[in-house]
């Protein structure tokens, strides 16, 4: 939420004007018009410093009894200074606010980050690393098993040719599927 700056009219008679004389951000901001009286017309003016720096919304309000209202000021460029200016009663009574931009921070909210974190970073294998991966793959290596004594059964009753061939060719399979599940 934006800050805020409390002009309170009205408060201690018809017309009054109660503001705080300066007011400080390095963002934009809002002014709220709090009126404790009979409904009003306010006129906002920024001078010529300050509206080089900052707008607002709008510049003529009116104001139901005892409601507030909440005009924006947009500060676009900074360091600035300047008064805003609260006029009531058609210009019967007036205030100034001096106002003062500090250079706006460009990402309050960032945290430095290192570029040596966008780089994955290897862990060192442990002992508890190596058990749950052989484990996790303990199936493979039981059907890679299975796959064997199944090739030599068919082997023995078919051709002792064609079993050394798919024995082989198991072994061979089996050797890349674990190569690539342990790298």
């Amino acid at each position: 939420m934006p800050e805020s700056l409390s002009t309170h009219i009205n408060r201690g008679g018809l017309h009054d004007i109660d503001v705080a004389p300066s007011f400080e951000t390095d963002d934009s901001f809002v002014v709220s018009l709090v009126n404790h009286g009979a409904p009003i017309h306010v006129h906002l003016n920024l001078d010529d410093d300050l509206s080089d720096a900052a707008s607002l919304s709008a510049t003529n309000h009116y104001i139901e009894a005892d409601s507030t209202e909440v005009v924006r000021v947009r500060v676009h460029d900074g360091p600035a200074s300047g008064k805003l200016k609260v006029v009531t009663g058609y210009g019967a009574e007036s205030a100034y606010v001096d106002v003062d931009i500090a250079e706006k921070n460009p990402e309050p909210d960032s945290i430095p980050i290192d570029e040596s974190l966008s780089k994955p970073k290897r862990r060192p294998a442990t002992r508890t690393d190596e058990s749950s991966e052989l484990a996790r793959n303990l199936p493979l290596f039981v059907l890679g098993a299975l796959a064997l004594v199944l090739v030599l059964g068919v082997g023995i009753l078919v051709d002792w040719v064609v079993a050394l061939f798919g024995t082989i060719m198991v072994l061979v399979g089996l050797g890349a599927a674990g190569y690539f599940l342990t790298s």
